[in-house]
């Protein structure tokens, strides 16, 4: 008897191999790698480009350089005999072509004061690092958190301070203070090892108390108590006891 599952199962086979083939065809023609689009031109033709980020990449000269894909350099930093970064580099906004941050790397981690930008130029963060000083555990291996070490003070769009801290070896530490636009307080307290402990207080934009808080040495939250923005008390929240609402 002459089996009739062959010619099904050659069939199979040739359709598979048939569609494969237009897909393949259609990506040639409707979906162009990058490698067919035309390098900007202050792009050196030695950098590579990295499909995962948008970069073209090259490292000579004693420098490691990025350019984004319409050709603006967007990171220049040097680099020791390793290739890791060492030394002081800058990022670069991909459109404008401002510096977003810089500072100084030391065998790939940052160290000393690095800032940040917002776009326009005017100052974001400044922050303070150390190298091959960590206390903070992560979980993803980076060399670019972890090691804040120092003091930290953030910036409003118009020049005001926002919030100023300390780090020790990537953990909050010490007084913290965060503030209005208007410059009034609006959270103060302190941390110990990344926890809040002792007394914290938070503010309405009024500068009028919202609410206090007291924390254990551990860091256990003991009792917190809310206000009215009249003054008044809302609620007195204790450890392992009803809370008692106005």
């Amino acid at each position: 008897m002459t089996s009739t599952s062959t010619p099904i199962k050659d069939n199979s086979i040739w359709i598979f191999i048939s569609l494969l083939a237009f897909v393949m065809l259609a990506g040639i023609v409707f979906g162009p790698c990058k490698g067919s689009i035309e390098r900007p031109t202050s792009v050196p033709k030695e950098a590579s480009f990295e499909k995962k980020t948008n970069h073209y990449k090259m490292i000579g000269e004693g420098y490691l350089r990025e350019w984004y894909e319409n050709g603006n350099l967007v990171t220049i930093v040097p680099i020791n005999s390793l290739g890791q970064p060492d030394g002081y580099g800058k990022k670069l906004n991909y459109l404008v072509g401002n510096t977003i941050m810089e500072g100084k790397m030391v065998n790939g981690e940052r160290d000393g004061l690095w800032k940040f930008y917002f776009s326009d130029g005017k100052i974001y963060i400044e922050q303070n690092y150390k190298v091959g000083y960590r206390k903070k555990q992560i979980w993803i291996h980076t060399s670019e958190i972890g090691n804040e070490n120092g003091a930290y003070l953030r910036y409003f769009p118009n020049g005001r301070l926002n919030e100023k801290g300390f780090y020790d070896g990537g953990l909050r530490t010490g007084d913290w203070v965060r503030y209005y636009p208007d410059t009034k307080v609006e959270a103060k307290g302190s941390y110990i090892e990344d926890k809040k402990v002792g007394e914290w207080f938070y503010y309405y934009p009024t500068g009028v108390k919202e609410a206090s808080e007291l924390y254990s040495d551990e860091g256990e939250l003991l009792s917190r108590n809310t206000y009215y923005p009249n003054g008044t008390n809302w609620c007195v929240v204790k450890k392992n006891k009803t809370p008692d609402c106005q």
